[in-house]
C-alpha cells in the first residue's frame, strides 16, 4: 500500500515540499500509466473536479471517464472529496490524493536535518563521509591552542576560522549533543587521538597537525619555522596564502580518517576552509574515496585586502 512522504526540491530557493504517494511496487500505480489517466490526475492538479465536468474538459465520453476515474481511485491516488445530490443523482466531487506519486528502491538515502539545506553539496558530503554518521557528526574538530604551547610555545590564531566549516557541516547532521571542537593540547591529554578528526591550522600552530604532517602528501617544510609547503615532487610553496586540504587514514587507529585543513600563515588556513566549504564541488568533485590531498592559494578577487576566494595549485 503507498504510503506519502514529503518531496524536496534541495534546489528550490522556496523551501516548498509536496506530499507524494510511495510505493516500493510501480504496480499500484499502473491506472496512472495510460494516458487518459494522466490527463485525468493533471486535470485534477488544478484542483477538484466532477467526472461530468472531466469529460467534457478532456472531450471523452462519460463511462470512459467514470471507468478511469474507479481506477485511479481504487490505487488510492484520486480521493472523493464529497458528494452531492444533483438532478435526483448522486455526483461526486474528486481530487488528488497527494501531490504526485513515485516508486522508492530499498536504499539507505542520505541525511537531511533541515529542509533549507538547499545550497549543500554532495561533493562535500561525500568528502567527509566517515564524519557523517545517520546524521551525527562522528569525530572532532581540532584547533590550535590561543594559549602558548608547542615545541615552539606558538598560540594559535587561526581556530575561529573552524565556525565556517561548522556551518557546512551542519547541512549534514543534527546539532550535537557533545561539543565537538577540541584544542590540540586536549585532544592529546584526554587520549582521544583514535578517533576521526577534522584538524584545522598547520604545524606551525597545531600540534596534531604537526604530528600528522610526515604522513601527508604534500608537507610542511620544518626548516624556517614551518614556512613552506613541499609538493610530492619536491616543489616548494612558501606564499603567506599557501594551504592544503588533505584526507588520511589515521596512524593511531588505522579504521579512523583524518582530514587536514591548514595554511602557512592564518590567511592561509582561512584560505583552506574557503575552499573545503564554498568551492567543494570543483575541489573534491571526482573525489570518491580514499586518500586525498590538495594545494591552493588564496587569493583576493573584489580587492579589498582579504582572501575571497582560492585557486587549485596541485591535486592527486
Amino acid at each position: 500500500m503507498p504510503r506519502e512522504k514529503i518531496l524536496y526540491d534541495p534546489k528550490s530557493e522556496a523551501g516548498l515540499a509536496k506530499r507524494v504517494l510511495v510505493s516500493d511496487r510501480p504496480d499500484g500505480f499502473r491506472p496512472a500509466s495510460g494516458r487518459l489517466g494522466q490527463r485525468i490526475l493533471v486535470l485534477l492538479s488544478t484542483g477538484p473536479k466532477y467526472p461530468a465536468e472531466m469529460a467534457r474538459s478532456l472531450g471523452a465520453h462519460h463511462q470512459t471517464v467514470y471507468y478511469h476515474i474507479g481506477r485511479l481511485e481504487k490505487a488510492g491516488l484520486i480521493t472523493r472529496v464529497r458528494s452531492e445530490q444533483i438532478r435526483g443523482g448522486e455526483a461526486n466531487l474528486f481530487a488528488l490524493a497527494s501531490d504526485g506519486y513515485a516508486v522508492e528502491f530499498p536504499v539507505k538515502g542520505e541525511p537531511l536535518p533541515t529542509l533549507r539545506s538547499s545550497g549543500r553539496s554532495r561533493a562535500l558530503g561525500r568528502f567527509f563521509k566517515e564524519f557523517l554518521d545517520d546524521g551525527e557528526f562522528d569525530g572532532w574538530v581540532v584547533v590550535g591552542s590561543p594559549m602558548e604551547h608547542g615545541a615552539a610555545g606558538t598560540q594559535a590564531r587561526d581556530g575561529h576560522y573552524a565556525v565556517q566549516l561548522g556551518f557546512a557541516l551542519g547541512q549534514f547532521v543534527n546539532l550535537p549533543e557533545k561539543f565537538p571542537v577540541k584544542l590540540d593540547v586536549d585532544l592529546r591529554a584526554e587520549k582521544l587521538l583514535s578517533s576521526n578528526m577534522v584538524v584545522v591550522g598547520g604545524p606551525r600552530n597545531n600540534v596534531i597537525a604537526e604530528e600528522l604532517n610526515p604522513r601527508l602528501p604534500f608537507k610542511f617544510s620544518q626548516g624556517g619555522f614551518w614556512s613552506a609547503i613541499v609538493d610530492d615532487e619536491g616543489n616548494t610553496h612558501a606564499s603567506e596564502l599557501d594551504c592544503l586540504v588533505a584526507k588520511i587514514q589515521n596512524p593511531w587507529d588505522p579504521s579512523k580518517t583524518c582530514v587536514v585543513i591548514a595554511g602557512l600563515t592564518g590567511a592561509g588556513t582561512k584560505a583552506a576552509i574557503i575552499g573545503v566549504c564554498n568551492h567543494a564541488d570543483a575541489l573534491f568533485g571526482k573525489y570518491r574515496s580514499g586518500p586525498f590531498a590538495a594545494l591552493l592559494r588564496g587569493v583576493d578577487r573584489d580587492g579589498d585586502g582579504k582572501v575571497d576566494s582560492v585557486e587549485v595549485t596541485k591535486q592527486t
